[in-house]
């Protein structure tokens, strides 16, 4: 009995003392004081406690039933406001350190969200716990400094105290928050240069994913980069780019549910696909378009911001739609842009561009200096349209010296289009080759724009062809051409047509011609000198490549005259008036250079000059361009008819051997001329009632071949008999072993005379100069010794010679025997 009293005793004791040692060493679990009173009866909370009273906020903390405070100490007012005059803080920010429940330090994990009493433009503001092995500190979660629990778990009725060593700030609004994180600068930089940070300051609950660094990340090329970037037309586009990570709803990490969820965007096209882990202890770990967030709920005032561990990307490859002027402005070559757009040629550029085409994109700088004036004068639309090629062309479609079809028709007529040529070199240096549009090298990788456009970068802009008058010159071979053009004062027919194929002869063609050059390069020749340039004039634009085999018959500025053009596998040929046959080479030009551009088509070089049937050479004509009056005088005075001289019936040819001035010099003209009955005999002889025999006109002016093929209706080294006007009599022309024709009378013994010169008629005849004067054989014999004179003093010259030898051996004889001591002293008696 004793026992059970005392201990009822010391039960009294205890219920009676507890309370008041309670007092005096803290608060316990079941205190009935209030948050309020704790407070208020704590020294260092003063200054909250002022700030309280002042907002007028006494309710909140009095009566809230449930509530965790975090209540900053006085030193931590201190900190913030050192002056004597303490200012009022704001009353949601006094109410941002009032949580409506009671967490105690336990149930503070890291990462949780608590919803605070703090109201911006009618948002709830949030706290965002983090907490480590050492701490524990509440704030946004921001790069800002944190509030850190330096006292926790101070118990009241209604809830439990932290107290902290900092006063919380409310949180900044989206836009700030982006720009005050490290993680979120790069976001936040481009969303200025996008015009959307406004947007995000009056945002109501957004959610802003975020990629640590560059947000894009490899995701997008430098070209892609720095059209959205560097360049206004691309804000849009890179508005929209953003807009794919921001959602128009607030997503906390804690308001995701388990498994797959999908949320939209601002931008709209394509909903975000979320999968998340819950965990309740550590937090959801979430996952967005398969890309982990690396940091989650980073508080803003007015939504919330997950920094991602990769750029987030829309999956649809064509959310930007590709376009050739986004990818031009991408490659900084903002000029030829402009120059589109101002000369109708933008079409070519935007995303409704159909036609497969390849940009050739000249950079910035090489438009310096150019003001408006010299541009137009360079045909400023057709030299832009140059640029453009019809087609899409890889490197791999490119070859050397091919022509590409731009979409220029410069001065070639609106039927045809000006080409562009391609060049491409070996560089082993650097690992690839080099490809050049005309001069100008392309610059590092070509771009493509979806599947029917592609970019090349040139290191400067492209050169429309030349004036054909101005392109001819380039070429010193073409001299004499450019000549007989200028001198025939075709200059102007020639410049001012439209789609022409120049056929231009070298000066080696023009040296073929021989006594035929040479007369119509003669003053009194112009006009038919006029009509031979023109002739190499065809209408119509026939680029080598463009041409398929077979013949065509071109009309041509002079007097619209044809001339045929062949292609065989062989090469391109151009056979004008006057050729014997299909394969008459000394007539029939071939195309030596092809597809030298012009800016009113192209020419072709050949090595023959093509004559018209409109102009009329005769034996005159070509008699009196070479040095031949000593022949043209004999012939006068032998009364031959007129159509040996000038006649132009080709079923009536006649072919004139003319000996040159220097030839007769080396006879007695004068008695021939005195001599009728000879001097009709020598002037027949050097008439041949044929056509020009078949020569190779290289053999005999030394020019250099154009081709290694001989005809093979040439004359032999054996010769060809030809008849003369001298009844009965023939002359023998044969191909020399060391080259050239010579020519003699058959049946004699007289010298040969060469070849020198050559000139064709209109009538398939012409003249064919020598360096002597042919003889008859009576002639020959009456002006030289009998046979039998010649062979007496034959006779006598090796006579003489035996003498000589015989006197000489008997001489070294009788020196040998002297030598040897031999001293004949003559017989004994």
């Amino acid at each position: 009995m004793f026992k059970k009293l005392h201990i009822l005793f010391l039960l009294l004791i205890l219920t009676i003392i507890t309370p008041a040692f309670a007092g005096i060493f803290g608060y316990k679990k079941g205190d009935d004081r209030s948050v309020w009173d704790i407070l208020t009866r704590e020294e260092r909370f003063t200054n909250l406690v002022s700030q309280i009273e002042q907002n007028e906020l006494t309710d909140y903390f009095k009566h809230t039933k449930a509530q965790t405070v975090f209540a900053p100490v006085n030193e931590a007012f201190d900190k913030e406001d050192s002056s004597v005059f303490k200012r009022k803080y704001s009353k949601e920010q006094i109410l941002y350190h009032l949580v409506g429940v009671s967490a105690k330090s336990d149930e503070l994990w890291d990462g949780r969200l608590l919803d605070t009493f703090a109201y911006m433009d009618k948002m709830q503001q949030r706290l965002k716990v983090s907490k480590s092995t050492t701490e524990i500190a509440v704030g946004t979660g921001s790069d800002q400094a944190q509030a850190k629990v330096i006292d926790q778990n101070i118990e009241a009725s209604n809830g439990v105290i932290h107290a902290v060593d900092k006063v919380l700030s409310l949180p900044l609004y989206l836009d700030e928050t982006l720009r005050m994180n490290k993680d979120s600068q790069d976001f936040y930089d481009k969303a200025k240069k996008a015009d959307i940070t406004n947007e995000l300051r009056q945002a109501h609950g957004y959610t802003v994913f975020v990629t640590k660094g560059d947000i894009f990340g490899d995701e997008l090329s430098s070209v892609e980069k720095s059209y959205l970037l560097d360049h206004p037309e691309g804000r849009k586009d890179l508005s929209r780019l953003l807009k794919h990570a921001i959602s128009p709803d607030m997503y906390s990490s804690d308001k995701f549910a388990e498994g797959k969820s999908a949320i939209d965007t601002l931008e709209g096209s394509e909903k975000l696909e979320i999968f998340t882990k819950v965990r309740k202890i550590l937090g959801n770990q979430f996952k967005v378009n398969d890309i982990d967030v690396e940091k989650s709920d980073i508080l803003a005032a007015n939504g919330v911001i997950h920094i991602l561990e990769r750029p987030l990307m829309p999956k649809d490859k064509g959310f930007i739609e590709p376009a050739t002027r986004k990818t031009l402005l991408g490659m900084n070559k903002t000029q030829i842009v402009k120059l589109f757009d101002e000369n109708g040629l933008g079409s070519y550029l935007d995303e409704d561009q159909v036609d497969k085409t390849t940009i050739i994109a000249p950079p910035n700088d090489a438009f310096e200096g150019e003001d408006e004036d010299s541009l137009t004068g360079k045909r400023l639309k057709s030299w832009l349209q140059y640029h453009i090629v019809h087609g899409r062309y890889e490197p791999s479609d490119l070859k050397d010296g091919q022509l590409l079809e731009t979409e220029s028709h410069d001065n070639l007529g609106q039927k045809e289009y000006q080409r562009l040529n391609v060049r491409i070199t070996d560089n082993p240096s650097l690992g690839k080759d080099t490809i050049l549009f005309g001069k100008s090298a392309v610059v590092g990788d070509p771009i493509p724009v979806k599947d029917n456009q592609i970019i090349y970068s040139v290191a400067q802009p492209l050169e429309l062809p030349r004036d054909p008058l101005a392109q001819l010159p380039v070429n010193l071979d073409l001299s004499t051409f450019v000549a007989s053009i200028y001198a025939s004062g075709s200059d102007e027919i020639i410049r001012k047509s439209h789609g022409i194929t120049l056929f231009a002869p070298t000066n080696n063609a023009f040296n073929r011609l021989g006594l035929l050059a040479k007369h119509l390069l003669q003053p009194e020749s112009q006009e038919k000198l006029a009509k031979v340039a023109t002739y190499h004039a065809g209408r119509g634009v026939y680029y080598q490549d463009a041409v398929s085999e077979g013949e065509y018959r071109i009309v041509t500025l002079s007097s619209n005259a044809e001339i045929t053009l062949n292609k065989t596998k062989d090469g391109f040929f151009v056979r004008g008036h006057g050729a014997a046959d299909g394969d008459d080479r000394e007539v029939i030009g071939k195309v030596d250079k092809t597809d030298i551009l012009t800016s009113n088509g192209v020419i072709h070089t050949i090595d023959r000059v093509q004559i018209p049937s409109s102009v009329k050479i005769t034996n005159y004509d070509l008699l009196t361009a070479e040095g031949t009056a000593s022949l043209l005088n004999l012939l006068q005075h032998a009364d031959l008819k007129e159509e040996i001289l000038k006649g132009l019936d080709p079923n009536e040819p006649y072919t004139i051997l003319a000996p040159s001035n220097r030839a007769f010099g080396k006879i007695n003209l004068e008695d021939l001329l005195e001599n009728r009955d000879k001097l009709i005999k020598v002037a027949r002889l050097h008439i041949l009632p044929v056509s020009m025999p078949r020569l190779n006109t290289d053999e005999i002016l030394q020019t250099n071949p154009s081709v290694n093929e001989k005809s093979p209706k040439d004359v032999p080294y054996i010769g060809v008999d030809i008849p003369t006007l001298s009844d009965g009599r023939y002359v023998v022309i044969r191909r020399g072993i060391s080259g050239g024709y010579d020519v003699a009378v058959k049946g004699t013994l007289q010298d040969r005379a060469n070849i020198v010169n050559i000139g064709r008629s209109s009538a398939s005849g012409g003249v064919l100069v020598i360096d002597n004067v042919l003889l008859p054989k009576e002639e020959f014999y009456r002006h030289s010794m009998p046979w039998w004179a010649i062979l007496l003093i034959v006779l006598g010259v090796l006579v003489g010679l035996a003498i000589l030898a015989g006197a000489a051996y008997s001489g070294w004889r009788w020196y040998k025997s002297r030598r040897e001591g031999n001293i004949h002293l003559g017989e004994e008696n």
